[in-house]
């Protein structure tokens, strides 16, 4: 009788440790172009179904949760957030439960540190603000090639919150014309071919017409990496109007290639000419008037704006690396100060 009991606990410890799975080796096991139907199929013994919810946003759906996941020592749950329409997976969500009251935060988030740090190497973006007396952060992402790893530590005097999301990325052969972000000036000047306009070993320029528009284009590197690029327009109209024309025409255009703009709003800086329309475009040569549009991606933020000063209008489309900004903002840092 003794035997068979232990046999049976045996044989539950089994099935529970089996129930359960590391962190790294489930991400790895992920397919990132599944349905939500094949996600349950997969991991049937470990799903459950949770409170329904709708993200506007980003037009997303979560239903269901996938439990039993090991980081280290810590069991998580990962939230499964597919596309509302295609229900494809988009994004799992990692939830600790009650992690935080059993945990002074910078324990926390220096034991996570030293967990996420093993599999995935140093953040491509780090935030720590510790001098808030509000809400400290403690944000890490990591850009790889088909993932990206967000964690947002949010600590507040008498709590602190933990959450951490794994995102598939789409494999893009290039981010900005014929290149990818990181890659060097020698490499994207052989394949674009042009000569270089300004010598400069963080920019190359040439001359391109985008759009329809003359423009000059210009590529900047951070220690011989592309970490930003603009197209800026060369066009010039004697009705200031017409400005506001080309910005709209490009915001279509854009919007036609990577959906509805983030943002998209006029900002007055000063309301002289504000019920003026006719005079707009003079408004935006003296600095009152500006047009911005933008779209937040995951891998590029990309910007299309208008703006101007002392009677100059300038007008221009902006990328931007989101894993190089923090090396990116680091190095102009260090260059102001040093011009001090």
């Amino acid at each position: 009788m003794k035997k068979t009991i232990l046999l049976f606990i045996t044989l539950l410890m089994c099935n529970f440790l089996n129930a359960q799975m590391d962190f790294k080796q489930f991400i790895d096991d992920i397919d990132w172009s599944s349905s939500e139907k094949k996600m349950l199929e997969k991991f049937s013994s470990s799903i459950n179904s949770r409170k329904h919810f709708y993200n506007d946003n980003n037009k997303t759906v979560t239903d269901y949760e996938i439990t039993g996941i090991l980081l280290g020592n810590y069991e998580c749950t990962a939230s499964i957030i597919v596309d509302s329409i295609s229900r494809k997976l988009v994004e799992l969500s990692f939830s600790f439960k009650g992690i935080e009251k059993k945990m002074d935060a910078l324990t926390l988030s220096n034991e996570m540190d030293k967990l996420l740090f093993s599999y995935y190497g140093t953040p491509d973006k780090k935030e720590d603000e510790m001098d808030n007396k509000f809400m400290n952060r403690r944000n890490r992402s990591w850009f790889k090639e088909y993932l990206i790893i967000n964690v947002n530590h949010m600590i507040f005097p008498d709590m602190h919150l933990y959450s951490l999301s794994v995102k598939g990325i789409e494999a893009k052969s290039t981010d900005f014309r014929i290149a990818k972000w990181g890659e060097s000036k020698s490499s994207i000047m052989q394949k674009e071919g042009k000569l270089d306009k300004a010598n400069m070993d963080r920019l190359y320029l040439f001359s391109d017409v985008v759009a329809g528009l003359d423009c000059d284009v210009a590529y900047i590197f951070t220690d011989d990496k592309l970490t930003m690029a603009k197209y800026v327009f060369q066009v010039t109209h004697t009705n200031k109007n017409e400005y506001i024309t080309d910005f709209n025409n490009l915001v279509n255009l854009m919007t036609e290639k990577y959906g509805k703009p983030g943002y998209n709003a006029p900002e007055w800086r000063n309301s002289l000419y504000k019920n003026k329309p006719e005079d707009y475009g003079f408004a935006i040569s003296l600095g009152h008037l500006s047009y911005n549009a933008g779209w937040l991606g995951e891998i590029t933020d990309i910007t299309v704006a208008l703006y101007g000063e002392n009677y100059k209008i300038s007008l221009i489309i902006q990328y931007l690396s989101k894993k190089y900004e923090a090396m990116k903002d680091k190095l102009d840092t260090q260059s102001k100060i040093k011009d001090l």
